[in-house]
């Protein structure tokens, strides 16, 4: 499939046909499109070091392999943004700054935590994400633990649309990608919303996001690009779901 076809795919419900490529000129095609690059093998080792808690100290003595981490991660996370412009327009105008994606404080902590918005509004809650840590890395998107008032909204959006919820977190592109469905963790303050209901199981959720894992031996292939890309497309009726309930109410101030 052509660049072009991939970029107007965003009308009607998201597809992801360039998954099913297996001939060596598509590859190709795939690898000029989505680009090539990976984590590289320090960064990996710092943020497996950094995970240990070694402190201030720690920290101080390895400033050079932090900055060498975080360029390499800004680095990956433009590139990121570009190839995922191919499957979502709205990403390129939301993130122009490759390095406001990147939380700063967890390198420290051994993560690096990409958020990659569709929406300037403050009320979107769903972003695509991907997180980079040695055996804890995983993309795709969605809502992470979202404010109580848009939690609230988008349980309210579920009990009243529940046909188009079960059809996205139920389809089979979703359960292909993200096969544990959506993210474990549950809201305490959430139960009792609604009773026998279709949709009971996602009214006490805590996280709204789909994670797709993604092996430590995967982030350091040329396909990392293309990969994650995958996973952001797969989630994209998620994310678009979630985004139109919670973008309905005023931006809090």
């Amino acid at each position: 499939m052509s660049v072009a076809r991939l970029m107007t795919s965003h009308n009607g419900p998201i597809s992801v046909p360039f998954m099913f490529h297996s001939a060596p000129i598509e590859r190709e095609a795939a690898a000029n499109a989505y680009g090539t690059k990976m984590i590289d093998q320090s960064t990996l080792r710092f943020l497996s070091e950094a995970s240990s808690n070694h402190g201030a100290e720690w920290l101080a003595d390895n400033r050079a392999q932090t900055d060498c981490a975080r360029r390499n991660l800004i680095e990956f996370t433009s590139q990121l943004i570009a190839s995922a412009g191919l499957i979502d327009p709205r990403i390129g105008d939301a993130n122009s700054d490759p390095r406001k994606c990147l939380a700063k404080a967890p390198i420290s902590r051994g993560i690096g935590s990409i958020a990659v918005r569709v929406s300037l509004s403050k009320n979107a809650a769903a972003t695509y994400f991907m997180q980079i840590s040695p055996g804890r890395s995983y993309s795709g998107g969605g809502a992470l633990s979202p404010p109580p008032r848009l939690a609230r909204i988008l349980r309210q959006t579920i009990a009243s649309h529940t046909g188009k919820w079960r059809g996205i977190v139920e389809g089979p592109i979703f359960r292909k990608y993200f096969p544990s469905g959506l993210t474990d963790g549950h809201d305490v303050s959430a139960k009792g919303f609604v009773k026998n209901h279709d949709a009971l199981c996602s009214f006490n959720l805590k996280n709204f996001g789909a994670c797709r894992s993604v092996p430590d031996e995967e982030l350091m292939l040329a396909s990392l690009v293309e990969e994650t890309v995958k996973s952001f497309a797969a989630a994209r009726a998620l994310v678009d779901y979630i985004n139109r309930a919670t973008t309905r109410l005023p931006e809090a101030r």
